[in-house]
Order: C-alpha cells, then sequence, then structure tokens
C-alpha cells in the first residue's frame, strides 16, 4: 500500500494556500490602504495555516471552520473597497483563488456545509459589487470548483474510512470465530485426553484379567465406555455440570444419551451455560427410564430433551429450550 506523510500533505497544501497570499502580497501597493490589504492578507495566512497545520487527523474542529467562514466573508469586504479602480479582472482579487483553498480544505476536514454557506455568501459579495462578469474575471467559478473537489475528496475518504472500519470489523469478527472455533476444538480434544486417562486403569484391569470382571468393574467400564461416547458425540452438550448429573443418572440405571448436532455452535457461552444448567437440573430428576439430549440446527430451539420411562412410547418429558 503506497503510504503519503501527513506533514508532506499538509505542506503541499499550505504552499499552494500560501500562493495566492503571494500574489496579493504584490498587489497590495495598488490598494487604496495598503495597510488593510496587509491585514487582510494575514487574517487569510492564519487561517491557512491553522487549518491545514495543528489538528491531527482527518476531522477538525468545527470552531476552525466558523472561523474560516467567518474570514471568507470578511475578505471580500475588506479588499472590494481597497482596490482603485474597481477592477476584479487582475490579482488583486487574489483572495477568490485563496478562499477556494481555505474552503476546499475546510470540506476536506469533514465540513462541508460551512464550507458551501461561505462559499455562497463570497459569491453574493463578490457579484454584489463587481457584477455578473465578475463571475468569470475574478475567479469565481475556479473557488467553486476548489471546494466542489473539496467535497468529493472528503466523500471519498469518508467512504474509504467507513470501508477499512467495516473490513477491519469482518476480519476481527472472523479472527474472533475462527479463535473460538479453535479453542472449543481443544477443548473437546483435552476432554477427549481427560476421558481415555480416567478410562485406563480399567482398560488395563481388563487387559490383566482376559475379560473376566467383577459387577463393580463390569459396571465401571460400562460407564468409563459411556463417557468417552459423550465426549465424541456430545462435544458442546459437555460440561462439568452435565458430567456429573450424567454419571450420577447412569448410577440410577438410566440410560442417557447426548447428540451434539451443531445447535450450540453460534450460542453465547453464558447463554450455553445457562441452557447445560437447565439440562442437568432435569436429568437429576429422572429416575428411570431413557434419555436423549439433542441440539438439533435450523430449530427454533437450541436443545431438546425427552425422557421416556421403560416400556413407554409417550415421552414423561419433553423439555425444548430456546
Amino acid at each position: 500500500m503506497i503510504s503519503v506523510s501527513r506533514f508532506a500533505i499538509s505542506l503541499i497544501g499550505i504552499l499552494f494556500g500560501l500562493f495566492h497570499a503571494v500574489l496579493g502580497f504584490y498587489w497590495v501597493a495598488s490598494y487604496i490602504d495598503p495597510g488593510l490589504g496587509i491585514a487582510a492578507l494575514v487574517l487569510y495566512v492564519v487561517a491557512i495555516l491553522t487549518t491545514l497545520g495543528p489538528y491531527r487527523g482527518l476531522h477538525m474542529p468545527v470552531g476552525q471552520a466558523v472561523f474560516n467562514a467567518l474570514v471568507a466573508m470578511a475578505l471580500p469586504l475588506i479588499v472590494n473597497p481597497l482596490i482603485a479602480d474597481g477592477s476584479h479582472n487582475t490579482f488583486a482579487t487574489w483572495y477568490v483563488g485563496g478562499l477556494g483553498v481555505l474552503l476546499s480544505a475546510t470540506a476536506v476536514r469533514q465540513h462541508r456545509t460551512i464550507a458551501w454557506v461561505a462559499t455562497g455568501l463570497v459569491t453574493v459579495i463578490v457579484v454584489y459589487w463587481g457584477g455578473l462578469t465578475a463571475i468569470y474575471d475574478s475567479g469565481l467559478i475556479g473557488m467553486v470548483l476548489l471546494v466542489a473537489a473539496g467535497q468529493a475528496l472528503s466523500l471519498g475518504v469518508e467512504r474509504a474510512s467507513l470501508d477499512v472500519k467495516r473490513l477491519g470489523d469482518q476480519a476481527q469478527a472472523e479472527a474472533s470465530e475462527a479463535a473460538a472455533t479453535t479453542a472449543q476444538r481443544l477443548e473437546r480434544q483435552v476432554r477427549l485426553q481427560q476421558a481415555l486417562s480416567a478410562s485406563r486403569p480399567i482398560l488395563e484391569r481388563i487387559v490383566a484379567s482376559g475379560g473376566q470382571l467383577s459387577s463393580a468393574e463390569q459396571l465401571e467400564s460400562r460407564l468409563a465406555e459411556a463417557a468417552l461416547r459423550d465426549e465424541i458425540r456430545g462435544r458442546s452438550l459437555i460440561n462439568a455440570r452435565v458430567r456429573d448429573a450424567v454419571r450420577l443418572a447412569r448410577l440410577r440405571g438410566v440410560e442417557v444419551l447426548l447428540l451434539d448436532e451443531g445447535g450450540l455452535d453460534e450460542c453465547e457461552p453464558d447463554l450455553r451455560e445457562r441452557l447445560l444448567g437447565d439440562v442437568a437440573n432435569a436429568i437429576d430428576g429422572i429416575a428411570a427410564g431413557k434419555v436423549t439430549v439433542r441440539s438439533p440446527q435450523g430449530e427454533p430451539w437450541m436443545l431438546t430433551l425427552v425422557a421416556l420411562s421403560p416400556g413407554s412410547a409417550v415421552p414423561d418429558l419433553w423439555l425444548k429450550l430456546p
């Protein structure tokens, strides 16, 4: 990306603005009162320097924009009576081009309305003083074109800034989503590894005993197998609270099935924890039968919990959690 320093841009603008001040300085001796002409030049130079110099960023204070508008109205009122022959086709009306630069810079720095109001007032003052021919002879057309160019640049920069912000926000959102997905994947890997580590003792006893296990060991092996299955198929449906509730339910003889189908993928962490808390509480209240917990995609709800008593085809409990 090509980068241009703010100092270079400001310097170019100041030099372009001071060019008109130099023209005015050469013509000030022809004024009826050169002293007033010098005062007008100083006022203009101060406005140019303060507009293009001290303020960081694109937006300048509204006070500076109002000051620029007042200077724009004051200059023709000061300078026009000083032109001895009333001629407006010479550089005696240097201020018209200068105000084009000043008001264009005002528009670029995000005060377009003030710039155009000042442009209109300057045009009225100059035409009132010099007649319609002053529109062509004094440089008013060039001034208006400069302000229009300033507005176009201002709008372009504003749109570009909005696009950059939008793309930055999108990139940040995508990075956050990718980070969250990675974190979930790592969390599942850690949980699966923990489940495998917890299952290792019973697996070693199975191997050592040649499959001859006591009743307690058989129960433990079934619980270990179910826990592994939960970590693989349950994924986002598993947290510490649900894991404990499911283990206790299985010890009571309840068959528990956890199926994560992606319904919680876009869920906020706080909401997910609240929903899983509701699931764990519901499982705690089931004494027998079968419980199936699902997180379906494309449904108005995020979780479903269906509890069936032994031999029953009608659910004893059917929850749909939004």
